[in-house]
């Protein structure tokens, strides 16, 4: 019976962070990239060490964004899993082809370079 209470509890007490983040890009693990990607979702390649990262560009352009997460490859992005595992790539995702979109992944929020909320 403690384990019910202990799980309600717990589902009430994470309730507000996960209002609070309902917006933001999710981390999903995977051992190769989905036929089928979606929108929020950043696909983390590689079981135990991520070699990849994946997602669908922010701007709404439909096209596949492939991040390399090797240190030795160039050009390369680090993944942190922060609060509530939101993940922050670092540096910024800046697409030379195609829309040109410029941003930043920080705690599951994409923040726009120059100040734009969307593209």
């Amino acid at each position: 019976m403690k384990n019910v209470f202990r799980i309600a509890w717990e589902a009430v007490r994470t309730l507000p962070d996960r209002w609070k983040y309902r917006n933001r890009v999710r981390t999903v693990n995977v051992e190769e990239v989905p036929d089928i990607l979606e929108v929020g979702r950043l696909y983390v390649i590689g079981a135990e060490v991520p070699w990849s990262a994946v997602l669908l560009c922010p701007c709404g352009c439909g096209e596949i964004v492939h991040l390399s997460l090797l240190r030795n490859d160039s050009p390369s992005w680090t993944l942190r899993l922060g609060r509530s595992n939101l993940p922050t790539l670092s540096p910024s995702v800046w697409r030379t082809r195609g829309c040109g979109s410029h941003f930043f992944l920080r705690e599951g929020s994409i923040v726009w370079c120059g100040g734009r909320t969307n593209h």
